[in-house]
């Protein structure tokens, strides 16, 4: 635990917050588009099992990552970091219309531990906020 908060540096907060919303907004998406055509076949809501899926989707990647930040050898597709797509450069205006705003910091510009703890966080956040939710839909739509 000592070293999780060794690394975390509040620069580190904004890459934070888009890995995780991307992440969140992307599953949920396809959990919904999966009940949506798939409970229509079937008979049987599709949102409870998706959820949990998830969030053991979520739990696994979370110790991989956990795993890669302990320095601990793995194969080399579970030592892959999926970076965000980048910016395209603006083509257009001046040096003076960007002059006010804050740099910030880019998940590209992390070193690798750094990027190992947003990957982590974002991972156990989409896991829990998923577990959650599959824990409220079990409760309310009854077994078949």
């Amino acid at each position: 635990m000592k070293k999780i908060k060794a690394i975390y540096e509040p620069y580190m907060l904004r890459p934070m917050i888009y890995m995780t919303f991307t992440r969140f907004v992307l599953a949920l998406f396809v959990v919904l588009l999966a009940d949506f055509f798939i409970s229509q076949n079937v008979g049987y809501p599709v949102k409870k099992d998706g959820f949990f899926i998830c969030a053991f989707l979520f739990a696994l990647l979370a110790v991989i990552a956990w795993l890669r930040m302990d320095g601990v050898k793995l194969p080399q597709i579970m030592m892959m970091r999926v970076n965000p797509a980048k910016k395209p450069s603006r083509m257009y205006g001046d040096m003076i219309d960007t002059i006010d705003e804050r740099p910030g910091i880019n998940f590209d510009e992390l070193d690798d531990s750094e990027k190992d703890f947003c990957i982590l966080i974002a991972n156990l956040f989409c896991f829990i906020v998923f577990l959650v939710l599959a824990i409220i839909f079990q409760k309310l739509i009854p077994s078949i």
